[in-house]
């Protein structure tokens, strides 16, 4: 599992580019995951995507994670699946799954992190830590949210929600394992470009310790 630079997909910015080209130019950047999560396409449609991201994924050694879709995941042996409160609850994922991947869970307050440390799951992502342009109804946790967050769990926290580069060094020092980023890659059209971006700010807080694709 290595969630450094994480990529979550979203629908509004796949809508006059090329899923796969998109995705791979990412990883050529620098992203050592890629959360495939979409919302308006048909089960085929995702599972004949994941097919060939499965592959691509493979190929450049970066974890492949599906959100919320556990019978996606285990169709296309993904590394790892993604849930939340309104999904299959973790334990039932985990009864599905066995250990052949890992799982994921959102939580979004300190308050729902008492909660989790329980459950059978193997990183938390946490945020929003800043305001953010993907999600409509977001709830706002703030950096000192995740850094209580990181100090109450001994589970890896993921931070997620507005990282950009200039706050990647904020994100680390805060006790961030990871970085899930939306727009800070496919907000921009040299997807290959903001990636690195991500990645040299991260180099420059924990030094020698990313993997690099």
């Amino acid at each position: 599992m290595n969630l450094t630079i994480y990529l979550v997909t979203d629908d509004k910015y796949f809508k006059d580019r090329d899923l796969i080209s998109t995705i791979e130019q990412a990883i050529q950047g620098g992203v050592t995951a890629v959360q495939y999560r979409f919302k308006n396409k048909s089960s085929r449609q995702m599972y004949e995507e994941l097919l060939v991201l499965r592959e691509l994924t493979r190929r450049y050694g970066v974890d492949l994670v599906v959100n919320d879709r556990v019978d996606l995941a285990l169709a296309v042996e993904a590394d790892g699946v993604h849930v939340g409160s309104q999904d299959l609850p973790p334990d039932v994922v985990r009864k599905l799954v066995g250990d052949k991947m890992y799982i994921g869970y959102s939580v979004n307050s300190v308050e729902a992190l008492r909660e989790v440390e329980h459950l059978p799951i193997d990183y938390i992502g946490f945020g929003s830590v800043y305001e953010t342009t993907t999600k409509e109804n977001y709830k706002l946790v703030g950096i000192e949210g995740l850094r209580q967050a990181c100090k109450m769990t001994t589970k890896p926290v993921i931070a997620i929600g507005g990282i950009m580069p200039y706050r990647v060094k904020e994100v680390v020092e805060a006790g961030a394992k990871g970085i899930a980023v939306v727009s800070a890659i496919l907000g921009f059209e040299d997807v290959k470009k903001a990636a690195q971006s991500l990645v040299e700010a991260y180099k420059r807080v924990v030094k020698d310790k990313i993997y690099m694709p």
